[in-house]
């Protein structure tokens, strides 16, 4: 044991222990003036600037604590004046030898937070690695060390290992390390690197993305959809009849031009029509894929029913539309007016959604274009960014007035639409022409 000046003690700034609570410190302080330091701190040589600590920075900080306090420090019998640190030497230890000897000392502690433990974990695992470049073995996997550390490689064990090492390079993130733990900082980072990977993305088709991107098509959708590739769409958005007999409605109150639901909305074709949709949307999508099917609550269920059959996973309960510039009201004298819409959700393969976001949408309707049934830009845009990045593909078999052109062009999304009525399609077309 040697004394050595405090002030030729360096602290490299890899280690792992980055916070030393002030409380615990001042506790260590405490029990040092009380029983004396037990157990010197340990240096290495720094070559030409003095010593560096391998292990020790807690007692380092607490005995500065103790002499602020007025206190004397003892370690082994002997009184060390202040200013001189009790140490035992290691020697000029090569770089490995030294990097095993302070991680011996730190890694194994229970006190470390969870950033400390990430950049501890990844040391151990670069010091496994040297040490196996220098006896020429193997190089260490990632089981290895979830083995040395927590006694085993399955399932957690070596999961939490690998997020550990992983975590350790996002640490100067400041919203990574803001994290209140590894798993909520192995998130941010997937968030972000999600947004990278979109912005890239999203930049390179927007060189080559235009108002050709997206296509239109005049006629019957299921005949459509027959003569399209399977495995072609990355998602479904559309707005189907309803089964309600919407033909024998109003014109909306009077905001559309033309005249109220001109197609056949029965029950019976409803039904015909949604089964045969329900097959020929799962061929034509993708693998991975998202389906939005707007629908009327008395037929819910029943869709759902058959979008399962389809092989369609679909989610229990339907996304709401709350549109707060409604004016239906089926009952004029009774009440009330009808202000929202149901939107059934579904998965094929494994998907994932692209943000959480909720299952309630409030939009106002867009100014009418002559179409009873025409759903905002801003509905369909939401939508569409849950599922689909710049690039994807998207389908609406039932496209009206063409909302799905300007709500998928925005977001650099291929859109095909098709459209059976002669009005609506018109509208489609000058939709799709004006953008740019």
């Amino acid at each position: 044991m040697k004394a050595i000046k405090l002030t030729d003690i360096g602290i490299a700034s890899n280690r792992q222990r980055k916070e030393l609570a002030a409380d615990q410190l001042i506790e260590l302080a405490g029990s040092i003036a009380k029983n004396g330091l037990l157990h010197p701190v340990v240096v290495r040589e720094n070559v030409g600037n003095g010593y560096l600590l391998v292990a020790g920075e807690r007692r380092l900080k607490a005995i500065e604590h103790l002499w602020v306090m007025g206190e004397n420090l003892r370690c082994g019998g002997l009184e060390f004046a202040e200013g001189l640190i009790p140490c035992t030497y290691l020697g000029d230890l090569d770089p490995v030898d030294a990097f095993e000897a302070e991680l011996e000392e730190n890694i194994r502690r229970l006190d470390l937070d969870w950033r400390d433990r990430c950049i501890a974990t990844s040391q151990l695992f670069e010091l496994r690695k040297l040490q196996a470049e220098k006896a020429q073995a193997a190089a260490p996997t990632v089981a290895d060390i979830a083995i040395e550390l927590r006694g085993s490689s399955k399932g957690d064990y070596q999961e939490s290992t690998r997020r550990e090492i992983i975590m350790a390079r996002y640490l100067k993130d400041p919203d990574v390390a803001a994290a209140k733990s590894v798993d909520e900082g192995f998130k941010v980072i997937k968030r972000k690197e999600e947004a990278a990977r979109s912005a890239a993305l999203g930049e390179s088709v927007g060189r080559v993305f235009n108002a050709q991107s997206h296509t239109l098509l005049f006629g019957d959708c299921l005949a459509a959809m027959k003569g399209m590739n399977t495995g072609t769409f990355d998602c479904i958005l559309t707005d189907p009849p309803y089964g309600i007999d919407a033909q024998d409605f109003n014109d909306s109150g009077g905001k559309a031009n033309a005249a109220g639901h001109t197609y056949d909305d029965s029950l019976d074709l409803w039904r015909l029509l949604m089964h045969a949709f329900g097959r020929e949307s799962f061929r034509v999508s993708k693998p991975q894929a998202h389906a939005y099917i707007f629908c009327d609550i008395d037929n819910f269920l029943e869709l759902r029913a058959l979008m399962r059959t389809a092989g369609w996973k679909v989610f229990r309960t339907p996304l709401v539309w709350h549109n707060p510039t409604s004016q239906r009201a089926p009952w004029p004298q009774h009440g009330p007016h009808r202000r929202y819409q149901m939107c059934l959700y579904a998965l094929k393969g494994d998907r994932p959604v692209l943000k959480l976001a909720p299952d309630v949408l409030e939009y106002k309707s867009d100014e009418n274009l002559g179409w009873a049934a025409q759903k905002p830009v801003g509905l369909y845009t939401d939508l569409l960014a849950r599922s689909c990045r710049a690039g994807d593909s998207v389908l609406d078999p039932f496209c009206g007035t063409g909302t799905i052109f300007p709500a998928a062009h925005g977001g650099k999304i291929r859109a095909t639409g098709i459209e059976m009525d002669a009005t609506a399609y018109g509208i489609a077309v000058k939709r799709l022409g004006e953008l740019k």
